[in-house]
């Protein structure tokens, strides 16, 4: 099964959107899902509506991840993450992107074109995508935070009737 994935930009990510794309395809060996904009015009001002947008394929598990391009990445993650479920953080580093998957599970990340040059994105994605969280082997404080994230988002926000699967909070197995 071809492993599925959502990406996104602004009209200042775009140019990276679209070598990140071809990275995610040829390389990765990913089906690209969602992909909204087509022409740099397509992407201006719109990072919130396409935070909305993505997030919600993601809980409709069209796919499980996301990646969004911008100058830096904060506003569209700030956007999605107000959305039940969606995990999302603006990464910097390899480091970093490894940590939000390993820790948090964290779905969607956002990427900076105006912080960091194409090799180094690249890197950034391979340590967000080759370590998967884990239910198994995570460690038991992430387990718990993740389930301490869930009942936060039922006590302050909607979950909406079409999500369909557990968002990661729990293991597919448990759920």
């Amino acid at each position: 099964m071809k492993k599925k994935i959502a990406i996104a930009c602004d009209d200042i990510g775009f140019t990276r959107k679209e070598e990140l794309k071809d990275y995610l395809v040829n390389t990765k060996g990913y089906e690209i899902v969602f992909d909204p904009v087509k022409v740099p015009q397509d992407g201006k001002n719109t990072y919130a509506k396409l935070a909305d947008e993505m997030a919600e394929v993601i809980q409709r598990d069209q796919c499980r991840l996301g990646i969004y391009i911008c100058g830096t990445g904060i506003g569209f993650t700030m956007q999605a993450n107000k959305h039940w479920g969606i995990r999302a953080t603006a990464v910097t580093n390899p480091y970093s992107a490894k940590r939000a998957r390993l820790s948090n599970n964290v779905q969607i990340i956002g990427l900076g074109m105006r912080v960091n040059g194409l090799p180094y994105h690249e890197m950034i994605l391979d340590a967000f995508l080759d370590e998967p969280f884990d239910f198994r082997t995570a460690r038991e404080n992430s387990k718990k935070n993740l389930l301490e994230a869930k009942a936060d988002d039922n006590r302050l926000l909607s979950k909406p009737d079409f999500v369909a699967w557990n968002m990661g909070f729990e293991d597919d197995c448990e759920a």
